[in-house]
């Protein structure tokens, strides 16, 4: 007796039906229309079909359900669900935070600025004001000259930084010595080629100059 088979659609494989089983199965997790927990409502679908369990078999749904407990909870399609909160007190205390760089000197008044013919900048100042470096460092260079710069100081501040302090009437630290923001390194003068009490300042990154007002502004 030869078996006839029924014409139609073709039949789907069993990979098909477990994708598409799957797919209803998260369907009905995700589906924020529905109300009770997500694997409340998967287990409901799966036991309340005898279909699905006749056609997939029931050690597939077993899978399916451990699939679905495996799953992690969606507690953003469902706003009953309780949510963990926790409580922070703000600190009174007031922040406070410190500049990286500051002005050499205690008043700013530039009186020359930064120029193709003027590598750094003029900072005007009485004589015998105390100059301090812009950046922690260490003094790699002191120079006493009645010439072109004076009496100046070059201070090494690392990462290829490095800061010049001219026209100094005294200088008053050592060659090595490591300095801080607060440090008196020497005082305002007019040494060099100066016509009047000042501070001249250049800084350098990898041996070039650049405006000093772009860090100290």
């Amino acid at each position: 007796m030869k078996l006839s088979r029924k014409r139609g659609r073709p039949r789907k494989t069993v990979i098909q039906r477990l994708d598409q089983f799957l797919s209803q199965l998260i369907s009905l997790a995700t589906d924020k229309r529905y109300s009770g927990q997500p694997i409340s409502r998967v287990l409901r679908f799966v036991f309340e079909h005898r279909e699905i369990r006749k056609v997939l078999g029931l050690n597939l749904a077993i899978i399916a359900l451990f699939a679905s407990v495996a799953m992690p909870p969606i507690s953003a399609f469902n706003p009953r669900q309780p949510v963990e909160t926790s409580t922070v007190v703000a600190n009174k205390e007031p922040l406070i935070t410190e500049k990286s760089v500051r002005v050499p000197v205690d008043s700013f008044q530039v009186t020359q600025g930064y120029h193709a013919l003027h590598r750094g900048i003029d900072l005007n100042e009485i004589e015998g004001a105390p100059v301090y470096p812009i950046m922690n460092g260490t003094v790699e260079r002191t120079f006493h000259s009645h010439f072109s710069y004076g009496n100046h100081i070059l201070i090494d501040h690392g990462s290829g930084f490095k800061s010049l302090y001219a026209h100094l009437a005294k200088i008053v630290v050592k060659e090595g010595e490591e300095v801080d923001k607060n440090t008196v390194i020497g005082t305002v003068g007019q040494t060099g080629w100066a016509t009047g009490s000042h501070l001249h300042l250049e800084v350098y990154e990898n041996g070039r100059t650049f405006n000093p007002l772009t860090i100290l502004k």
